[in-house]
């Protein structure tokens, strides 16, 4: 990134007046301030897209020079604010409750200066509703007496007898039969059997069958 993200992060929320005792930048603090100009617009307005918030930073601030900042300037300031605090057009449904229940409270707060005693009503049934005061907390239903769980390797748990140096026996296998295909196995009995009596070559076999 072409500029030092520390900086704007660590000072994002400063007074002006601590940054300047910190003897930092003037250009630095200017843009802190429209920073945290635009985090507070991006907050109010969470949905819009970067053009509309380039679009706000241009209508509202200039360069030193007294004209309007350039568009590289502002595109600079929202890839700062992503960079320092993400971004809040992925917002989490928590955010939009709380900013639900924000809104909630500004209006109640209009109609209590208003002394509209219906809308008061209106507002605080609202609250209560969306944050169902109504209902009962739910009540811990014995998690702690759930039994503990222990994960282990260990076959002596399960009632089997552990083998002794189990992992040279498995190599010791591996030797014996690694690239050897079927040579040790012998052939099925029964199948034999059976095979002999269909074809009628052992007699004794089907007796035996029998």
């Amino acid at each position: 990134m072409r500029f030092d993200i520390d900086i704007y992060a660590d000072n994002l929320m400063l007074p002006e007046e601590e940054m300047k005792a910190k003897n930092i930048a003037p250009e630095i603090i200017q843009r802190v301030v429209r920073l945290r100009d635009l985090y507070n617009y991006m907050l109010r307005h969470p949905l819009k897209k970067d053009k509309e918030y380039t679009d706000y930073i241009r209508s509202v601030y200039t360069n030193q020079d007294g004209k309007q900042l350039s568009l590289r300037k502002a595109y600079e300031d929202i890839e700062i604010i992503h960079a320092v605090i993400g971004n809040l057009q992925m917002c989490t449904k928590e955010w939009h409750r709380w900013r639900f229940n924000n809104m909630i409270m500004e209006g109640y707060a209009i109609a209590v200066r208003k002394e509209d005693a219906t809308a008061i009503a209106k507002l605080a049934q609202q609250y209560g509703k969306y944050n169902q005061l109504d209902k009962n907390d739910e009540v811990d239903r014995g998690s702690a007496d759930m039994p503990h769980i222990v994960f282990t390797f260990d076959v002596s748990a399960l009632g089997y007898k552990p083998i002794k140096n189990v992992y040279a026996l498995i190599d010791k296998l591996n030797a014996q039969f690694a690239g050897k295909g079927y040579e040790r196995i012998t052939a099925d009995e029964d199948a034999i059997v059976i095979d002999e009596i269909k074809s009628g070559k052992d007699e004794s076999a089907a007796a035996i069958s029998e």
